[in-house]
């Protein structure tokens, strides 16, 4: 009887302090599935990061510290929890001082998929704060927390962005909602055309709500080192799309900044564009998309960002980003002052080429009878050539590097 009434009094003891979850009280969770009882907790979020406003009335609390650098993922749209509806809010600061790092209300509204999916940028040893709500349902469900690894780009140029790696657009690149509707912008993965492949962009949202204020939303890309005295060239492929209640007629900038947040130092503006249409039908806005190239010569060394501005008025369509690309020229002087070297490593008969300012482009090595017996093309300023096919002797590599030829003496051995 005492062993059956002190089960009893623990369970009450969990049901109750289950029951009370707040953001002080959050339990801990990792990656893999937890099951969330019936909503009961008494901290409503706040601030609201999901969409569909206020309404909330009870909540559950968990915190989650990274133990990567990337994105986590956190979901309740698995078949154990078919027909449901949830809510999820994800927080980083304190609970004295919660600050947004994402929400989502539905996985996908057109399909009438109410279950939430939400994947945010982390960084290793952070703790994050996830609240679920019963905005619509306070029902108990299962949700699985997952996390990537993953690396941002170095800033070395050549770059040819086509977003198609969502959690880099996540990890790498940060969004401003400056006008604070919610719709900023997404990377998208979508069949526009209907040939059964995925078409990647980056998309800002249309504007069509009653009302509505002008958009003021950000993209910002991730760090790009630029080289006094270099020429970028610039191309940016985009087009409009026309929604329900908006028509395309878009309005943006495109600029470099020293930082990437609208409080930023602006450092040039590469091209400025009013009232950009939806070419063609929607299945053609990538083949009938619009390219337009843009130069800097850059007076600084560093890294600085490109910023994507958009600022069209309500109601409006989207803005859809197809692609950038950075490509960068160096004067005669910056190629004198380049820093080549190059190493040999007989033991793992591997070639080390290294170049301070260039990137290199090409090799080609010649025997001693001037025949050509690797050819390479090569693109990052760091380079490992594999030597493991040719016979020991000496050999001519020919380096090019913004079109110009170095000619080194190599040893194999």
């Amino acid at each position: 009887m005492k062993k059956i009434t002190l089960l009893l009094i623990t369970f009450l003891a969990f049901t109750l302090g289950n029951a009370q979850t707040t953001c002080s009280t959050a339990i801990p969770v990792s990656a893999g599935t937890t099951t969330v009882p019936t909503l009961t907790g008494s901290e409503i979020p706040d601030p609201i990061c999901a969409e569909n406003g206020a309404g909330a009335s009870v909540s559950e609390w968990y915190s989650y510290t990274a133990t990567v650098n990337g994105v986590a993922n956190v979901t309740t749209n698995i078949a154990a929890n078919t027909g449901g509806d949830t809510r999820v809010h994800v927080y980083s600061g304190t609970c004295a001082a919660l600050e947004c790092v994402g929400g989502n209300d539905d996985a996908d509204v057109a399909s009438m998929n109410y279950l939430s999916d939400l994947t945010f940028p982390v960084s290793s040893g952070v703790t994050y704060l996830i609240a679920w709500d019963d905005r619509w349902d306070d029902g108990g469900f299962d949700f699985v927390l997952t996390e990537t690894a993953v690396t941002c780009p170095d800033g070395s140029v050549p770059i040819d962005e086509e977003f198609d790696d969502a959690n880099q657009f996540v990890t790498c690149y940060v969004t401003e909602d400056v006008d604070g509707n919610d719709l900023s912008w997404i990377q998208q993965e979508l069949d526009v055309d209907g040939d059964s492949t995925l078409e990647y962009f980056a998309t800002n949202a249309a504007n069509t709500a009653f009302g509505a204020l002008p958009k003021d939303d950000w993209l910002f890309s991730p760090a790009i080192t630029l080289v006094d005295g270099a020429t970028y060239n610039f191309t940016f492929k985009f087009n409009g799309a026309n929604a329900e209640g908006g028509t395309a007629s878009e309005d943006f900038e495109i600029v470099l900044i020293d930082t990437a947040d609208s409080g930023g130092t602006v450092l040039t503006t590469l091209t400025t564009q009013t009232d950009v249409v939806q070419s063609g039908t929607f299945a053609e806005v990538e083949m009938m998309a619009t390219e337009v190239p843009a130069s800097y010569v850059s007076n600084v060394d560093g890294s600085y960002y490109i910023g994507v501005h958009v600022t069209t008025p309500a109601p409006s369509g989207f803005l859809l980003l197809f692609n950038y690309t950075v490509q960068a020229t160096l004067s005669v002087d910056d190629f004198a002052a380049n820093n080549f070297n190059h190493s040999y490593n007989k033991d793992t008969d591997v070639l080390k080429l290294e170049s301070s300012l260039l990137p290199l482009e090409n090799i080609s090595l010649y025997n001693i009878l001037g025949q050509n017996v690797i050819n390479k093309t090569l693109s990052q300023n760091n380079e490992l050539v594999d030597l493991s096919s040719l016979k020991d002797g000496v050999y001519l590599a020919k380096i090019t590097m913004e079109g110009k030829t170095q000619t080194v003496k190599i040893l194999k051995q």
